[in-house]
């Protein structure tokens, strides 16, 4: 069962208070499919849900393929546009295609790839090779905005969730597997905090 931590735990853990070892144990079980949504895509989630009629469009623009249609998980008849970051992330592009080309309002352009809010990463300490002892940063090497969105705090990759766009260049990088970081879908972060709900992995 996912223990509920208060806010206080939630950051002691996120920056490894005491830099204490995590040793690697018994691995976590497979995770679930974690499905995004396409940049711009409208909130709160059920707007989405239903303005989304899976017409294509933007799977068709988007040069990395990173788009795909899904069953719908209000209505399995139906199809919507979806993105599993972690095998193909978003690269953010700067005209961000996807929100221009959808004729059903269901993603809006947010502005720039800057603005764009999928979800937020998070580090799995029991993978993480730095809480281990171990030097890693490749998260931090691939990420977007370095320093802004994830940076190198006390040898150890933290995320910064206010700027973090859930684009899962870091999640596709990470060489653990299962990744050490993950994102978090936006409709599962607390609002205005931009946290995960629940601590533990990520499902």
């Amino acid at each position: 069962m996912t223990r509920h931590l208060s806010r206080k735990e939630f950051f002691r853990e996120l920056l490894g208070v005491g830099r204490r070892t995590v040793p690697r144990s018994t691995p976590p079980p497979a995770r679930p499919r974690l499905l995004l949504r396409p940049p711009g895509a409208l909130l709160p989630d059920q707007r989405y849900l239903e303005a989304c009629t899976g017409c294509n469009a933007c799977v068709e623009v988007c040069p990395k393929g990173a788009i795909h249609l899904a069953p719908s998980p209000t209505d399995p008849q139906r199809r919507i546009a979806v993105l599993e970051v972690g095998r193909t992330p978003c690269v953010l592009c700067d005209a961000v295609p996807c929100a221009t080309a959808c004729p059903a309002g269901a993603l809006l352009h947010p502005g720039s790839p800057r603005q764009i809010r999928l979800g937020v990463a998070q580090v799995d300490p029991r993978l993480c090779r730095t809480f281990r002892g171990e030097g890693c940063d490749v998260c931090v090497r691939v990420c977007p905005y370095p320093g802004e969105a994830i940076r190198m705090i006390g040898h150890r990759p933290v995320v910064m969730p206010a700027a973090c766009t859930g684009c899962g260049l870091c999640e596709a990088a990470c060489p653990e597997r299962p990744a050490a970081i993950v994102v978090y879908p936006e409709r599962d972060l607390i609002p205005g905090m931009r946290i995960p709900k629940t601590w533990g992995p990520a499902g």
